[in-house]
């Protein structure tokens, strides 16, 4: 969606524009309250990002702002490919029962206070008072708390000292605070009701060579109001277009998509997490090869699902495009249709037509946001090459850190490390999981499917199989590293199995999945349809028992004689086959016509009908 469709939103600019004038007059700080000039940009690493000081990301390219030079969201740096017009943050809910969303983009409900130290704060890892646990100078200014005076400008903790205890994030950390409150917002948006939120938002980037193609953004909103906001949501917004910035409408040849990608986080589990992300439908002749979007890292849950949901997820995705109305799958145009969208629980299809989209992701509902109640949420932005996620995996485990000992009790968390530290680069990261692997009983016999991620070359594929508890043997060898999937065949029906993959990695040895069981149940009593039917010397007869015992099958005319005996004794659970060849039991040839093939098992008796010809 182009800037010149809004009115609204170049009314909005004019306003910043003449702010940021006034405040550029300011010599304490004189990029002052609206930083309009492009500077605040992630650069350390492979993504070059803007990140502005009223919640919204991305430069808006070609737009013709003051910003709109900065890079917005290019992959690789330096190659002049966007992958970006704008996003930002939404947040909505119910205020007395009234819907109101508010937004970084396109309407930027959001914004910085009057006061000039409203501005955008740079930082990085050793800092001066930016130490962080583990550190023992994690608390910098020794009043004992720790990071209780936010990077912001401001004398937090009323001490006299300003930024003196923060932690300092990553190689490159850009802070900054807004609200959604201001009186300039409700003169240009007097149709908006504010949630009277403050957010204060951190964005990362690392410079390592496996963690650079990610801008994480880690947002603490609180309800500064005097209202409970209830059954809220929170959400991010996406224009993303991709293309060389100076080809004429790159834009509208995009399409986008939803997935699930699991991270395996080792002692703590696999955790999916979900990926809405665009890229150019035909890749640009080879100058746009990446999948950009935004990953769900974090919010609020709860195992009950009461207050929040049980885990970290989307309620929602939506894909608008085109110039339509909302009710047609147009872009919403009120907070009543913005709500509406945020709270309807609806997962859209992929938008795999090429032409210009935009995206909406949710996460909710929180039962409430009471007065002085802080939520966080985190996202990260990121670009990966095509059909691979790789980026996806490495922001999901910056985002997830290290663990530390802070309590001095083995028992306490996992080998006695209790503390979450996000936004560390893993000590020791993987570099071979198997993701998923799940055995199913079908009816072809037991069915296998895994999931594995890998940033090095994978060899071979074993699969190993024992009856529970029984030592594991070989089932399957050197299957392809391209292989998702394998069906056991030899499976017996009333059998438990148990089954493990065994990835074998150039770099990293064996890789051994843990156990995966499933029971094959007993088969019903099968009789198969004769073979040849019609039949001139010999007819294959052929069931299926679920356990083993007697069994007798026979052959009648349609007088109800029997003609021939073809089976009688006992036999094992599985398939059998049996053939007759048109004698009687006297030792005479049946005469041409109909007969009846009985199979008696146990209890049961099936039939089926055969016809000789001669």
């Amino acid at each position: 969606m182009r800037p010149f469709q809004y009115c609204a939103v170049l009314f909005t600019f004019l306003f910043l524009v003449t702010s940021a004038a006034l405040a550029k007059d300011l010599s304490n700080d004189p990029l002052g309250i609206f930083v309009l000039d492009g500077s605040p940009v992630h650069d350390v690493g492979n993504v070059r990002m803007h990140a502005s000081n009223w919640g919204m990301f991305g430069s808006w390219p070609g737009a013709g702002f003051s910003f709109s030079g900065a890079p917005s969201m290019e992959w690789p740096k330096g190659s002049s490919v966007e992958y970006l017009f704008a996003a930002g943050m939404w947040v909505g809910g119910l205020v007395d029962g009234v819907p109101s969303v508010s937004q970084s983009a396109y309407q930027f409900e959001f914004r910085p206070s009057a006061d000039v130290h409203d501005i955008v704060y740079y930082s990085a890892f050793g800092a001066p008072g930016g130490n962080r646990i583990p550190s023992p100078a994690a608390d910098d200014d020794a009043d004992g708390q720790v990071d209780e005076d936010p990077l912001d400008g401001y004398d937090n903790d009323a001490d006299g000292q300003v930024d003196e205890d923060f932690a300092a994030i990553s190689d490159q950390m850009l802070s900054r605070q807004f609200t959604d409150n201001q009186p300039s917002a409700t003169q240009i948006y007097p149709e908006h009701r504010p949630l009277n939120l403050h957010v204060r938002e951190e964005s990362y980037q690392f410079s390592n060579a496996d963690y650079d193609d990610f801008v994480g953004v880690t947002f603490l909103i609180t309800n500064v109001g005097n209202k409970t906001i209830q059954n809220a949501y929170l959400g991010m917004f996406a224009d993303g277009d991709v293309g060389y910035k100076t080809r004429p409408a790159y834009w509208d040849d995009d399409a986008t998509a939803l997935v699930h990608i699991p991270v395996d986080h080792g002692a703590h589990g696999v955790q999916p997490y979900v990926f809405a992300y665009w890229y150019d439908w035909n890749g640009d002749a080879g100058q746009a090869t990446g999948y950009a979007g935004i990953v769900i890292l974090d919010h609020p849950t709860d195992p009950t699902g009461a207050s929040a949901p049980p885990q970290v997820g989307v309620s929602a995705y939506a894909v608008f495009s085109g110039t339509q109305s909302f009710e047609d799958g147009g872009d919403p145009t009120n907070d009543f249709e913005r709500y509406e969208l945020m709270s309807g629980h609806q997962i859209d299809g992929p938008g795999s037509v090429a032409r210009d989209y935009r995206v909406m992701v949710s996460c909710g509902p929180f039962a409430s946001i009471a007065p002085g109640q802080t939520v966080k949420f985190s996202i990260a932005f990121l670009v990966t090459p095509r059909a691979d996620f790789t980026n996806v995996q490495r922001a999901a485990q910056a985002y997830h850190g290290l663990w530390f000992d802070l309590d001095g009790n083995p028992s306490t968390g996992i080998d006695g490390k209790e503390h979450q530290e996000n936004w560390y680069l893993p000590e020791n990261p993987v570099p071979v999981a198997i993701t998923s692997f799940d055995a199913r009983a079908t009816h072809d016999g037991v069915s296998l499917a895994w999931q594995l991620w890998s940033d090095e070359a994978i060899e071979g594929i074993d699969i190993l199989r024992a009856a529970r508890g029984g030592e594991m043997t070989p089932l399957a060898s050197s299957l392809s590293a391209t292989t998702h999937g394998y069906v056991d065949r030899t499976a017996v029906s009333g059998s438990t199995y148990e089954y493990q993959l065994v990835v074998h990695s150039r770099e990293s040895g064996v890789i051994v999945s843990q156990r995966a069981s499933a029971t094959v149940p007993r088969a019903a009593l099968a009789f198969h349809p004769a073979t040849p039917n019609p039949f001139t010397t010999d007819a294959t007869l052929s069931f299926s028992l679920a356990e083993r015992g007697p069994v007798e099958l026979a052959v009648y005319d349609v007088s109800g004689r029997r003609v021939a005996t073809v089976f009688s004794g006992e036999r094992n659970a599985g398939e059998h086959a049996f053939h007759w060849n048109g004698i009687g039991d006297d030792g005479n040839r049946a005469s041409a016509g109909i007969y009846f093939c009985r199979l008696r098992a146990g209890k049961e008796t099936l039939t089926r009908k055969i016809s000789l010809v001669r």
